[in-house]
């Protein structure tokens, strides 16, 4: 779905229809490249390992959650 520019009362239902984008499954992957601190990718590597979860897994969720503010 692209953005495009909705009348401000609009504005809740885009955001929810957004939202439902991103959290719906089974869609097409995009790779996402971030650089981060050495340091801090050990710490979110550990504890993915301790919640038995990847750290996409992870980053996906952390992406929701900041969109759904």
């Amino acid at each position: 779905m692209a953005l495009s520019a909705k009348r401000p009362s609009k504005g809740k239902d885009l955001k929810t229809k957004l939202l439902q984008d991103v959290t719906e499954t089974g869609g097409k992957t995009k790779r996402l490249n971030a650089d981060i601190e050495q340091n801090l990718y050990r710490r979110i590597k550990a504890r993915a390992l301790e919640e038995d979860r990847s750290v996409s897994a992870i980053t996906r969720q952390l992406w929701v959650e900041y969109l759904s503010k």
